[in-house]
């Protein structure tokens, strides 16, 4: 981590204090989900589980241990976020073949997401930096819940592990930064209630039952049907995911991308290069700071990949140009200010 991102100290060592706060992960146990599993279980069920799929390294790998390991009746959910690459389109579709998982997309009628995206970033770059990911997180998070109300599914299965959860670090991070000049601004600015608006109409389009339409993020209310995050119960081993989609499901990552991690949304590269314009680190690092200390990573290995990270962020201001342009739909001044930062 370099001494530039916001709020970061070291000590005598040169240890910054991410490391010095990282706690050892503990897992339920291998036992603990398999009670869950069998609790679940019903034999005149279409579906044994929901598998809320990306296209992504993690989710496509949980979908193959649902399938293969776990021997259950999958149904992959997939939320277009509006925003997926091409690649994460192919990777579903290629390991619901292979697997012969039915596949199950749905899509926002109103491209909702990017009208959300739109607004927020017009509304205050660096105040809404952390709410990017706002609209597809209650996205896909309702899909799972609506399908599994929908089709009777007893258990939905989650990929997101501990040693990829870099996001309370970056948030940690971002509040460190001296934004609440820039609060007033936002207020004033007609955006950020257009944004407020748009958030309305998703949970007004994709209701979550028993959820009240103000609430930030869906919460499950179905007492017959159960949420398990894999990755609480047994280890994420970071080769081992790699390794199996690769060679048993033939997922790729897009061409040009130094990671396989975060692969599955255009938005990515922006994320990284704002991150990068903030902290004078990638997103990705704090994930990198997870891994090296739960021995995934080393730490030569997370340096080599964010250099060519940052390399690529230098070398990508016309993608990202690009992106809020015609992805996106910002103006060229628009455009202009927010890569000024």
């Amino acid at each position: 981590m370099p001494e530039t991102v916001a709020g970061i100290t070291f000590n005598d060592n040169g240890v910054c204090s991410f490391c010095q706060n990282w706690q050892k992960e503990k897992y339920l146990g291998k036992e603990a989900l398999e009670q869950i599993i069998v609790a679940s279980k019903k034999p005149d069920n279409q579906y044994d589980c929901i598998v809320p799929v990306s296209g992504g390294r993690d989710s496509t790998y949980v979908l193959y241990l649902a399938k293969t390991m776990l021997n259950l009746k999958v149904l992959a959910v997939h939320y277009d976020n509006e925003f997926k690459t091409d690649q994460a389109v192919v990777n579903i579709e290629r390991a619901c073949k292979k697997l012969n998982v039915d596949l199950l997309t749905i899509r926002s009628k109103r491209n909702i997401v990017r009208k959300i995206v739109k607004s927020n970033l017009r509304s205050s770059v660096l105040r809404k930096l952390f709410r990017v990911c706002h609209a597809c997180t209650y996205g896909f998070m309702s899909a799972a819940y609506r399908a599994a109300e929908e089709y009777k599914v007893p258990l939905i299965i989650w990929g997101d592990s501990q040693q990829e959860r870099a996001s309370p670090l970056a948030v940690k991070a971002g509040r460190c930064l001296n934004l609440r000049k820039s609060r007033p601004l936002t207020l004033l600015n007609p955006n950020y209630y257009r944004g407020k608006y748009y958030l309305l109409r998703q949970k007004l389009e994709f209701p979550v039952r028993g959820n009240f339409c103000l609430r930030r993020f869906p919460k499950l209310k179905n007492r017959d049907i159960k949420e398990v995050h894999i990755f609480d119960y047994v280890p994420w081993n970071r080769s081992e995911i790699k390794r199996t989609i690769m060679e048993e499901l033939g997922w790729e990552k897009p061409a040009g991308l130094v990671s396989t991690w975060r692969t599955d949304c255009k938005l990515t590269p922006f994320v990284n290069y704002c991150f990068f314009r903030m902290h004078g680190c990638s997103k990705a690092c704090f994930g990198y700071c997870l891994m090296i200390n739960s021995g995934q990573m080393n730490r030569q290995e997370a340096l080599k990949q964010e250099e060519e990270m940052l390399a690529t962020i230098a070398q990508d201001s016309k993608q990202i140009r690009n992106l809020l342009e015609n992805e996106i739909r910002l103006s060229r001044k628009e455009a202009d200010r927010i890569l000024s930062y």
